[in-house]
This record gives C-alpha cells, structure tokens and sequence, in this order.
C-alpha cells in the first residue's frame, strides 16, 4: 500500500504545480485606441507581460513592429484574420519579431513590409504560427537558425516570398497556403530534416523549393500554375509522397544532386516537365504522369552520378509503364510490352523493338550497355529520340524518330555502333556523335528538316564512317567540329540546307563520292571559332557540287588524288577531283575542254587562291546527230 499513497502524492503534486503554473498566467487585453485595462498597442502589452502569459488582441487596424522577448501566447479575438490587422510602421523592420522560444502567434493579417519579413523566427524553438494571413512582404515568414517550430494554416500572398527558412531544421510547415507570390512559395536553404505536409503553392516562381537541405519530407501537397513546381538541390534522402504538381511552366517535380530520395503516389501533369531526375540511387514507386509535354527524364548532366536509380514499372507515363532497367541482360522488349519509356543501365544484350515512346525527355536512354539492338521502334515528341552513352556494339536499325524538340539520335562516347536505315525528319538535329565517339557507321539514315544539322561530329569523335545517306533541309547538311578527324564521309546526298558540309578546325577526314547540290554553300573549311585551329589536311575528290557556292576553303586541303582507274560520280573512267557544277549549268567542269577524252578537265579548277583541284571532273560531251547535204546522218561530237 505504500507504494499507491507515493504515486497518489506524486499526483498531486503534480496537479499542484500545473493549477500553480495556471493561476499564474495573466490575459492581457490590447485594443485599437484602448479602454479600461487595455493596452493600445501590442508592445506596450509584451513589455508589461509576464513569461507565459496570454496577450489577447481585439479586432481592429494596428500599426507597428513588434520585438517579442518572452514566451507568450499572442492571438486575435476574433478568429478571422482580416478583422485584426497589423501593418509595418516601418517596412524595414519586421510586424513580429522573435528571440523568444514558446510563442504562439495565430489569427492576424501582417502586411507591410516589403523590405523584410512578416514574422521573423530568429534563432528560437517551439514557437507556433497559424491562421494568420499575410500580404505585401518581401518574405510573409522568415527561419534563421530556428528548429522545432510548429506553421500551420497560414495564408501567404502577393509577396515576393511566402516561408523562407535559412539553416533551420526539424519544424513542421502545414496546412499553409501560398498564392500569387512573385518568388517562392516555400523556401529551404540549409534546413535539414523539415516537414512540409499538406500545403498549397499556386502562381509563383517556384512552388516548394529546397536546397543542401538532406532529409526532407514533402507530403500531400500541391504546386500549381507556377514557373517550377517541387525543385529539389542538393537535398538527398528526402521523401516527396502523394503531391500533386499540376500545369507548372517547366518541372512539375526536379531532384537535382538529390541522391537517395524517394518518390511516392505523385501526380505530375499537364507540365511540361512531368518528374526530372537530375540525381542516382534514388526509389519512384506509383508515381503518375500523364499530360505533360515531357513526362519523365532521368540524366546525370548537371551533376556527377551513375544514375542507378530504382524504378519499377509501377511508374507510368500517359498510362503506360516506366522501364528502368539496371544491370538486366537477355531481355526483350517490344510492342506488348506497353512500355512508354525506357531506360537501360549497364545492361547487355537488350532487343527494344516495335514501340511507340512519346511525350518524354528521351524515348530510349542507354548508359553503358553492350551487344544491344533497338529496330523498328516510332518515337516522336520527346525532348530527344534516342539516347547512347558510353555504350559499345549497339545497332539501331530502321527507327522512325520524328518531330522531337532536340536530337533525334545521341551517340555520346560511344563505339562500334551501327546507325543504320534509320528515319529522322523535324528534329532539331538528326545525329549527333559527341563526347570522343569513335569508330561508329552510320550508314543509309535518311535526315530531313533538321533547323539546326542532319549529322553533328564533335568532341574529338574519330574514326568514324558516313556512308549512303541522305541529308536535307537543315542549316548544316554534316557538321564536323572539336578535332573531329580521320574520318570517312562517303556517297552521302546532302541537299537544300545552307551548308552541305561545315567543319570548323577538323583535318584529316576523307570526303569522296558525295553529291552535294542545292544547297546556298556546298562545302565550307573553316577555323575552329575558340582556338583558331584550321581546318588542314582534309582530302576532297570525285564529289558532284552543284550549289549557289560550292565552296569555302580557309585551310591547307587536298581536292584530288592521283589518277586512278575507277568508276567516277559523273560516270567516267578515272577517279581525280571533283565535278565542279553550277545551277545555271556554266560550272567549270559543265563548260571546261577535255581533248582527250579521259572525263578530267585540260586544265586544274582554282578552288581557292591557294588550293587547286588538279583533276577536275567533266561530262562526257554528248553525241549530236546531223543531217550531211545528201540526206544521211552522222554523228557529231560538240
């Protein structure tokens, strides 16, 4: 029994204490122009306040900046914001101030300063802010070096930012509001381990956004109508779960450098970013995409990772399911799939064919995979086609790959892949080989209406083979750059593009048995623009050039070989220089003499005033019959 009278003393005591703590606790009352009791201003009321005391504000317009220096409990009488308002007296200073911990501040309208903050929480804990409204700051609710605190249910509007924390961690920021703010809804910076439930961001720059701030939780909320929705840097092992990022301008939901996160049951739609993994090791479970003009995308560009990501298919784009495939080999996947996007790391031995992928950032995306084939597929209205980097043996055979905003085709350090009667029409770009790719064939692609080139070489991308394609409507038929060299660009037909070939400080490449016609130049050598290395050393025969100018030559080149036996692009006998047209058809090697008949010009074409094509190509003059006096024919050479 001794130990039931101990416990009931205990209680009492502690019943004691907390009636004490109660009875000691003061109301006081502030009034707009005051009364019997009450105080005309809240400072006057916080400076004659007591720890723990109740500050009650009746309804009214104030007008002042307010220091809060002890643990007090500030509210509006009447619960609705707007009938108790609260203006800056001076817009630099904040309408509430706090160096104190345990404050609850709820049910006012602070507006005013539009140098500072609302409410500025300067280094304390445990404060609580909610139901108020706030309009006209420069930051509605302000966290500097403040942990454990408690927002909720706050309106925060037409100001440049709504809540700003700055290395504050562990507060809970729920049930807010932010709307029509010209910067953010909701800022984080240096702020670990916050949690952001349930609130809104509508008509702003950036919805939610957090940076270096690791382990954040993002949950139920929504970001609507802004510039980015859910913007993420820096902020690993963060949780985003059952948000809704809605008709944002650009990214409905951004990781960057935001390894180890996760990603649950959000729903990004109708942006033109739907979900955008800029970020590795990180888990997408039940995530939603339809409607967005780019509906996923995963690339390490910005920063430095391996992407090994895991995403099951659980994840769809427009109804159809994200494959994310990491270190798979011997699989297929084709048309019954219902694959909406695919991505393939370091994997072997992958067969992709027969799919429609549209509406992403990349139809297909290889990162380091081998002995690979993707046939047959249609992709369209992605950011990019067809992305390979660092991959090897890989044969992309016979893709439609139309109308995407960028390249239709990447090739990013890669080798031995075979590029092969693959369609590309309206993309930005057909082909691109970058990043040192070497010893890859594109051969018999057709390239049409590229605004910017039908195949890009660049980044010392060497050794490789251009044959039998067909290349029109482009500003750049090909388009060599960045010490790309040694290699072979033969029987292509570039058409109808301001320049049939540009290299900019490329040598040693071999350029034969090309037709090159109508297009405002044929073939330009130029000067790489950043170091001034010419484009030398170049070999240049048997291509036909029939353009407004065929030629542009500021290097050292060589526009023939030897005499050789060998069937011609104008069908003669002999391989040696060029066939040198004209639209107007009075080109040197339409007009030039051959006496003996071997379909090289008599004399050499002066390409530049430093470079000659010694063996111009020509015509076989043609055979005209004629009447003699008598009646018969004969043949007549002209």
């Amino acid at each position: 029994m001794k130990w039931k009278r101990i416990l009931v003393l205990t209680v009492v005591f502690a019943l004691l204490i907390l009636i004490s703590s109660s009875a000691s606790a003061a109301t006081l009352y502030v009034k707009e122009g005051g009364g019997t009791g009450e105080y005309v201003n809240l400072q006057e009321a916080i400076n004659a306040a007591s720890e723990g005391d109740v500050i009650l504000v009746k309804e009214g317009r104030y007008s002042e900046n307010v220091l809060v220096n002890k643990s007090l409990d500030i509210i509006a009488k009447n619960p609705c914001p707007n009938k108790t308002v609260i203006t800056a007296l001076n817009p630099e200073h904040p309408v509430f101030h706090v160096i104190s911990d345990s404050v609850n501040i709820s049910g006012f309208t602070l507006k005013g300063t539009n140098l500072t903050h609302g409410i500025y929480l300067d280094g304390v804990s445990e404060n609580n802010i909610r139901n108020n409204y706030f309009s006209g700051n420069w930051r509605s609710i302000m966290l500097k070096n403040s942990h454990e605190n408690s927002l909720e249910n706050n309106y925060l509007s037409n100001s440049d930012d709504g809540i700003w924390l700055e290395s504050s961690g562990h507060n809970l920021i729920k049930d807010n509001k932010a709307n029509f703010n010209r910067h953010y809804g909701f800022y984080l910076n240096a702020s670990e381990n916050n949690t952001l439930q349930n609130n809104c961001a509508f008509k702003g720059a950036i919805g939610i956004y957090i940076t270096n701030s690791s382990g954040c939780r993002v949950i139920d909320s929504e970001t609507s109508n802004n510039f980015y929705g859910i913007y993420l840097i820096g902020s690993g092992e963060s949780l985003l779960e059952n948000n809704t990022a809605n008709s944002n301008e650009m990214y409905g939901i951004y990781l960057g450098n935001s390894n180890g996160s996760t990603l649950e049951g959000n729903l990004a739609n109708s942006n033109k970013w739907g979900i955008y993994l800029d970020s590795s090791f990180c888990v997408l479970k039940n995530n939603t995409m339809p409607c967005n003009s780019r509906n996923f995308g995963a690339y390490t560009y910005h920063y430095t990772g391996e992407m090994n990501n895991t995403i099951d298919t659980s994840n769809t784009v427009d109804g159809k399911s994200i494959y994310y495939l990491v270190g798979v080999s011997n699989q297929t996947l084709d048309s019954g799939s219902n694959a909406g996007v695919i991505y393939c790391i370091n994997c072997e031995n992958i067969t992709l064919k027969d799919l429609v992928l549209e509406n992403s950032s990349f139809g297909i995306y290889l990162y380091n995979t081998q002995n690979s084939l993707l046939e047959g597929n249609n992709i369209s209205n992605n950011e990019h086609g067809i992305y390979l980097g660092n991959c090897s043996v890989v044969t992309l055979r016979g893709n439609e790959v139309n109308s995407n905003e960028g390249d239709a085709f990447i090739l990013s350090s890669c080798n031995n892949c075979l590029v092969v009667e693959n369609n590309a029409s309206n993309n930005m770009a057909g082909i691109w080989l970058c990043d040192s790719s070497k010893n890859n064939v594109l051969k018999e692609n057709t390239v049409t209406s590229s605004s910017w080139c039908c195949i890009d070489l660049g980044d010392t991308s060497c050794n490789n083979t251009l044959e039998g394609n067909v290349l029109s409507g482009a500003y750049e038929g090909i388009y060599l750059y960045g010490a790309s060299e040694e290699n072979i660009l033969n029987n292509n037909t570039i058409t109808a593009s301001s320049y049939g070939l540009f290299t900019e400080g490329c040598g040693n490449n071999t350029i034969s048995g090309n037709r090159i016609s109508e297009n405002d130049v044929g073939i330009s050598l130029n000067l790489n623009w950043k170091d001034e290395t010419n484009s030398n050393y170049n070999t240049i025969y048997n291509n036909y050039l029939n353009n407004s100018k065929n030629v542009e030559d500021y290097g050292t080149n060589t526009w023939n070989i030897l005499k050789t036996e060998g069937r011609n692009i104008v069908g003669g006998l002999y391989l040696g220089g060029n066939f040198w047209a004209s639209p107007k058809g009075d080109g040197f090697s339409e007009t030039a003499s051959d006496e003996d008949g071997d379909m090289i010009a008599d004399l050499p074409y002066n390409v530049t005033e430093t470079n000659y094509d010694y063996l111009p190509l020509v015509f076989e003059k043609p055979v005209e019959k004629t009447e003699t006096a008598d009646g018969n024919k004969c043949n007549k050479t002209e």
